[in-house]
């Protein structure tokens, strides 16, 4: 099974590693595959200008193991995009934080990227747009607790684990300041998922803050589950970020891929079989596990797109998850200021443009 640890802290690392590159260098991404499964060696996006989409020169889009990014190999397996007269190459990125420097060292043009990790480039000039939503975590992120732990308040004590700088942490921390409590109030350990989820299992620690497909094997292991995004509607999106400089030169290109992927959602709403064979062939999932991956998700069709991409005051709405990302960012020290317009990043004329 395909899978991957979303981080906000390792964009840190990105950027530390695009400064050791001048931002030109190739990241050591040999070992990624592609869509079809084959190793491949990433080639150069084109250059500023040069239309892309078509058979010659494909549009190339950065994948990551999510449930929701998984969708992605349904358009292109199916013939959506073909259909919609525009060529995609998907490659495929085991770590996704070698997506990440490959986006922003322009390898691939487009990603596909949890919205907290779109905050600290603003900072360092990176130069593009969010273009759409794929889908919000509806349960896929949440606490799970020893017996005996029956509410947030309960935590008070107890040692609790998760890693410091990821979308758990900030999830856990949200979680705390909506029951009155702070980090302070539970014994915190910073701990990987990879080690967290083990650790919990073995009785080592009171609760942890996991993702699937970790959750799942805690939970049923014996642990409950206290608390997950089903109850924080928005607060974790994972969208579709591309290349200013391939906005500018195929505009045409990415429309069509954003039509391509509400194709894509209508075929999965409907559980259509061919559909769901090909997700499941490219993320190398039986269809019982994709299906219980994707009961962790709310998959965004074009309705949802342009309701996240409204002004708003809550967490369903993007402008307001990246600004509070954002300050979380800052209280954990992950960023040294606030960008200063982040909604600048979004770009919602696809979404409109989209039959």
């Amino acid at each position: 099974m395909k899978k991957i640890k979303r981080s906000i802290s390792i964009l840190l690392i990105v950027m530390m590693a695009l400064a050791m590159l001048g931002g030109c260098g190739n990241n050591s991404t040999s070992g990624n595959s592609t869509a079809d499964g084959d190793s491949t060696k990433i080639e150069k996006t084109a250059d500023a200008g040069e239309a892309k989409g078509t058979e010659s020169n494909p549009f190339i889009l950065g994948v990551s193991p999510m449930s929701g990014w998984y969708a992605w190999y349904g358009v292109k397996d199916t013939g959506i995009f073909e259909q919609n007269g525009v060529y995609v190459d998907l490659q495929f990125f085991p770590v996704y934080s070698d997506s990440l420097t490959a986006f922003y060292s322009g390898q691939v043009d487009g990603i596909c990227i949890a919205a907290s990790d779109a905050v600290a480039p603003v900072n360092e000039g990176v130069d593009f747009k969010v273009v759409l939503v794929n889908d919000n975590s509806y349960g896929a992120d949440g606490i799970v607790v020893q017996d005996g732990i029956n509410s947030i308040e309960d935590l008070k004590g107890k040692t609790v684990a998760t890693e410091v700088g990821t979308l758990e942490h900030m999830f856990l921390l949200k979680i705390l300041e909506e029951n009155n409590m702070t980090i302070d109030d539970v014994n915190f350990v910073n701990m990987t998922i990879n080690d967290a989820g083990p650790a919990f299992i073995a009785g080592s620690i009171d609760a942890a803050v996991l993702w699937e497909p970790t959750l799942s094997t805690a939970i049923g292991a014996g642990g409950k589950l206290l608390y997950s995004t089903k109850e924080e509607p928005g607060l974790i999106p994972d969208t579709l970020a591309v290349r200013q400089e391939v906005l500018d030169s195929s505009s045409d290109a990415v429309q069509k891929i954003v039509d391509s992927w509400f194709d894509g959602v209508e075929k999965l709403n409907a559980r259509d079989d061919d559909f769901i064979q090909a997700i499941c062939d490219g993320a190398e999932l039986t269809r019982d596990d994709y299906m219980t991956m994707l009961d962790g998700v709310t998959i965004f069709d074009k309705a949802k797109n342009e309701e996240t991409f409204k002004d708003g005051d809550d967490y369903t709405y993007l402008s307001y998850t990246l600004q509070k990302s954002a300050e979380f960012l800052l209280s954990t020290k992950m960023i040294d200021e606030i960008p200063d317009d982040l909604s600048s990043i979004l770009d919602d004329t696809y979404i409109k443009g989209a039959e």
